[in-house]
C-alpha cells in the first residue's frame, strides 16, 4: 500500500516472506526455524503464540532484528510493529525514546492496534471503539494527539475472482457443487468467541444452507463430521475460495461475543458486495449498518432473512461503499497524514508549520 506511493519500505518477517517489487526483504526466522517452534504449516489448524516475552521465539526474533534495524534505521524513520515494543525489546531498546515522548532516533510506532497491550505513545488503532476503551482504562480523558484511528486496508485484487488463480479442477467442481444452491456463509476461526454457534443456531431455526470455512481451534466444542444436513465444513479458504465463498452468499454472519477490535471479515464481505450479519458493539458499530447489528436470537433471524431480499444494485452498492472506505487509496492517505504528524515531532511539534520536504532537508532530523 505504501510503497507503491513512493514510500521507501523494509520487511522484516519470516524465510519466504512475499513482497511486492521495491520492498527489500530482511529473513528473521528461517522456515526451519519457524517449523522448529511452530510445528509443520497445518491451514486448517489455529498456531499457538505465547504473546509473552520470555518465549524464547520472542527473544530470539527481537537478537536477530537488532543488527538489521541499526543498518537501516536513522532519526526520521518510522519502525512500524504489529505488537507491542516490549516483545521486541532487544531490538527496539537500541534506540532510546524509540516509543517514548523524548524520541532521539527511528520512532516505535504500534501501526495496527486491534488487541489490549498498548506500549508505545505512538500507535494508530484499528476502530475507535477500541481506542476509547484503551483511554478509558487508562483513565484519559484528555486528548492525546500522537495516536489515532485507521482503519485495516484491504487489496481489493484479492477479492476479483478474474485475477485470482483458480484452484484446481477437483476443488473448482467441489466449489461448484457447494455453491449451486443458496447458502450463507461463517468465515473465519471456528471458535465459540467467533460467535460460530449463534451461526449455528440460526440455520438450525430456520433450515438455511451454512457454510463454515476458516481454521479450527483447539479446545473448541466443534465437531466437523456430526454437523447436520444443511450446514457443511469447507476448512480453510485460501485467497480465491475466500473471495467466491463471499461473492456468491446471501450473507456473511460475525456474531462476536467479545469486543470486536476490527472484525476484517465483516469488511471482506461488503467488499465482495455482500452484508455481514454481527454483534451490535465494538468495531461493528463502525463498519456495519444497523439492520445487521444483532442483540438477540431473534434480531439475528430478522436479518438473515432480510439479506435474502437484496437486489443487485443493492449488493454493488454495498461493494462500492465498502471500496471508499477499507482499499489501499481510501487507507493509504490517511496513514501519511498520521505520519506526518508524527514527523513533525523532529520539528516543532503542534507549531510546526514547514512541510515535510524542508523538514526532511534539515540535516539535524536525518
Amino acid at each position: 500500500m505504501m510503497s507503491r506511493r513512493g514510500h521507501i519500505c523494509y520487511h522484516y518477517g519470516n524465510e519466504g516472506s512475499v513482497v511486492p517489487d521495491g520492498v527489500e526483504h530482511i529473513t528473521l526466522f528461517s522456515e526451519k526455524e519457524r517449523e522448529y517452534f511452530f510445528g509443520a504449516h497445518n491451514p486448517n489448524q489455529q498456531y499457538f503464540i505465547n504473546w509473552d516475552w520470555s518465549e524464547t521465539y520472542w527473544q530470539r526474533y527481537s537478537q536477530y532484528a537488532k543488527p538489521e534495524l541499526a543498518k537501516r534505521c536513522r532519526r526520521g524513520d518510522f519502525i512500524c510493529l504489529i505488537t507491542a515494543p516490549s516483545l521486541y525489546r532487544t531490538a527496539i531498546d537500541q534506540f532510546p525514546g524509540a516509543y517514548s515522548d523524548v524520541c532521539y532516533g527511528p520512532m516505535a510506532v504500534e501501526y495496527g492496534v486491534g488487541y489490549y497491550g498498548v506500549e508505545s505513545n505512538y500507535r494508530c488503532f484499528e476502530s475507535s471503539a477500541l481506542r476509547e476503551y484503551f483511554h478509558g482504562m487508562q483513565n484519559n480523558r484528555s486528548e492525546y494527539n500522537n495516536d489515532a484511528v485507521i482503519p485495516n486496508y484491504f487489496d481489493v485484487d484479492e477479492f476479483d475472482l478474474s485475477k485470482l488463480k483458480m484452484p484446481s479442477h477437483e476443488k473448482m467442481q467441489r466449489l461448484l457443487n457447494l455453491t449451486n444452491m443458496p447458502y450463507y456463509l461463517f468465515l473465519g476461526r471456528v471458535n465459540n468467541d467467533k460467535g460460530v454457534g449463534v451461526a449455528l443456531d440460526i440455520a438450525k431455526d430456520l433450515g438455511i444452507r451454512l457454510i463454515i470455512a476458516g481454521a479450527l481451534q483447539n479446545g473448541q466444542n466443534f465437531d466437523p463430521n456430526s454437523l447436520p444436513d444443511n450446514v457443511i465444513y469447507w476448512g480453510s479458504a485460501n485467497l480465491y475460495e475466500r473471495a467466491y465463498l463471499l461473492s456468491n452468499c446471501i450473507a456473511s454472519f460475525a456474531p462476536t461475543h467479545y469486543r470486536e477490535p476490527f472484525g476484517g471479515v465483516s469488511v471482506e464481505a461488503q467488499l465482495c458486495g455482500r452484508p455481514c450479519i454481527t454483534t451490535d458493539h465494538a468495531c461493528f458499530i463502525e463498519n456495519c449498518e444497523a439492520q445487521w447489528r444483532c442483540a438477540s436470537h431473534m434480531e439475528f433471524i430478522e436479518a438473515t432473512k432480510l439479506a435474502a431480499t437484496l437486489t443487485h444494485d443493492d449488493h454493488v452498492k454495498i461493494k462500492e461503499k465498502a471500496f471508499s472506505k477499507w482499499s489501499f487509496d481510501a487507507v493509504a492517505p490517511q496513514y501519511e497524514r498520521y505520519f506526518s504528524r508524527l514527523f513533525s515531532l523532529w520539528g516543532d511539534g503542534w507549531y510546526e508549520k514547514r512541510s515535510l520536504e524542508q523538514l526532511a532537508l534539515e540535516k539535524e532530523l536525518l
